[in-house]
């Protein structure tokens, strides 16, 4: 059993007050007889309402204790005045005691309407708080979900394209001056339509001032096929179109691209089969 939970339960104050069924109260003082933190914990609320009933306690005028003991000794000079039939219906007095009574059962309801709003409102807080959090994690699945379809309809595209008979698969290996000896791309190029597109295998990132960029070579000369960026997931990128080629490579050029190659930052090459 977690004493401390049952403790913050509000059983303590529901016990303290009043307002704790029988089975309740019957449960809560067998566990006080068996866990001395629990006695404790009701000894320390008790003692905080004392002490608040005392703290808001009203004291009686100065001048009042001298007119309640006139009143007791004009009484008692005067018993016949108990035989005396009442023709009116005077306000009845109440005593000075009672006063504080009646004062004292005030603060406690008061106390208890406070706690019980307490406790209220810090249970509206945490299933609020719990609700946010489902919310949040819905719309969070949500937006996963919608990222994966689109992940998958680009998987679904370019599976068709690759599985067009027209389409010419270059295989592009790092060459032996390569950065990056890991470095693998494949490009795709459609002979009919000479529309390139080109995967991304393996290529390191680049700086925030770099792009990679995509030469075809035409005549033994090299053409600019685009530049491009490295994303997350599936790169399956769409370059220039490209009417002839023999050779297909990749540079790490300046942001932009450049109007020639950088032959010693050339990263992958493949010849067209």
């Amino acid at each position: 059993m977690d004493i401390q939970e049952y403790i913050s339960s509000g059983i303590i104050e529901s016990y303290v007050l009043g307002m704790a069924s029988a089975e309740e109260r019957a449960e809560f003082e067998r566990i006080c007889d068996s866990y001395p933190e629990v006695l404790k914990a009701r000894d320390t609320f008790e003692l905080s309402l004392e002490q608040h009933a005392l703290s808001y306690a009203i004291e009686p005028p100065a001048h009042l204790k001298n007119e309640v003991f006139k009143k007791i000794h004009a009484e008692e000079n005067n018993k016949l005045s108990y035989k005396t039939k009442i023709t009116s219906s005077p306000a009845p007095v109440v005593p000075v005691a009672w006063q504080r009574y009646i004062a004292a059962a005030s603060i406690l309801l008061l106390i208890a309407s406070t706690i019980l709003n307490y406790y209220f409102f810090a249970q509206y807080k945490e299933y609020s708080a719990k609700y946010d959090e489902l919310v949040q994690s819905q719309n969070q699945m949500a937006s996963a979900n919608q990222t994966l379809q689109a992940k998958l309809l680009d998987y679904e595209s370019a599976l068709s394209m690759i599985k067009d008979p027209a389409m010419a698969v270059v295989k592009m290996p790092s060459v032996p001056t390569s950065p990056n000896p890991g470095s693998l791309t494949t490009v795709y190029w459609n002979t009919k339509s000479k529309d390139v597109y080109l995967l991304v295998n393996n290529l390191p990132k680049p700086t925030i001032d770099k792009q990679y960029q995509l030469w075809a070579l035409v005549d033994g000369k090299p053409v600019d096929a685009g530049i491009f960026d490295i994303n997350e997931g599936l790169s399956f990128v769409k370059m220039k179109n490209i009417p002839n080629a023999q050779a297909f490579a990749i540079t790490l050029e300046k942001k932009g691209g450049s109007l020639a190659p950088t032959m010693q930052a050339m990263y992958v090459l493949g010849k067209v089969s």
